[in-house]
């Protein structure tokens, strides 16, 4: 039972996703040196896809170690960003890429991620000042 309450969950952030994503962005980054800046890809050209942003405000699952207000805010911690990723097939996708947001230029990094098997993934974002250099 649990199972398909489960994919009825993925199928519907599938669907908002795609009523309510915004344009995004992926700018692909080369790894070869773990020690060095990174950069633009050469080789991957960045790809557009679509993306729905999510905060996770109440944060329960986080209390345990964070201190907490009365009304269930976590005390001194910026809320969780995420975004469910359409994936675009031929096109990679991988933790430490690049995201833009069209609509207001927004940076973000994309940190782990999630595929749900659906076509999207859930990916933890971080706010990036700037792209790196090509």
């Amino acid at each position: 039972m649990t199972n398909i309450f489960e994919r009825l969950a993925k199928v519907s952030r599938s669907t908002v996703e795609r009523v309510h994503g915004k344009d995004v962005t992926i700018f692909p980054l080369s790894a070869k040196d773990p020690n060095a800046r990174s950069k633009l890809s050469a080789t991957d050209e960045p790809y557009l896809t679509s993306a729905c942003f999510f905060e996770n405000t109440q944060m329960e699952n986080d209390s345990k170690a964070q201190p907490v207000t009365g009304m269930g805010r976590t005390l001194h911690r910026a809320a969780q960003r995420l975004a469910s990723i359409r994936l675009i097939d031929g096109k990679p996708l991988v933790a430490g890429f690049m995201l833009r947001r069209e609509e207001d230029g927004a940076l973000f990094t994309i940190g782990q991620f999630d595929p749900d098997g659906l076509g999207t993934v859930m990916a933890t974002l971080s706010v990036a000042q700037s792209l790196p250099e090509a």
